[in-house]
């Protein structure tokens, strides 16, 4: 009898350990499949960010060079302008010169 009752504890401390080890390995496969997920998702959401920064950074390169071009432009008005123009707006200047005191200007210096 006191085999049988020592068999049957081996028995069950047998059917145990391999109920811990079937969860040990169950729990190792949860947890990989666990850091796959999340490895995948942060590697899809670093994906989307520098897609969305690279577009960022497209957008403001094409808006640069439209203000370097619009700059350049304005810097080149002058070739615009017409011949009486230039002459006006040389004539004031010339007249705004002459209004001015220069020797007053250089004595308080």
């Amino acid at each position: 009898m006191r085999s049988d009752i020592i068999n049957d504890v081996l028995s069950v401390e047998d059917r145990a350990q391999e109920i811990i080890r079937d969860a040990e390995h169950t729990a190792r496969d949860v947890i990989s499949d666990a850091q796959s997920a999340a490895n995948e998702l942060i590697r899809s959401s670093i994906k989307e960010e520098r897609e969305r920064l690279r577009a960022q950074l497209e957008q403001a390169e094409t808006e640069a060079r439209t203000e370097v071009e619009e700059y350049e432009e304005s810097l080149n008005i002058s070739s615009n302008l017409s011949k009486d123009t230039l002459e006006a707006i040389a004539h004031s200047i010339v007249e705004q010169v002459c209004k001015t005191d220069f020797d007053a200007f250089l004595e308080n210096k």
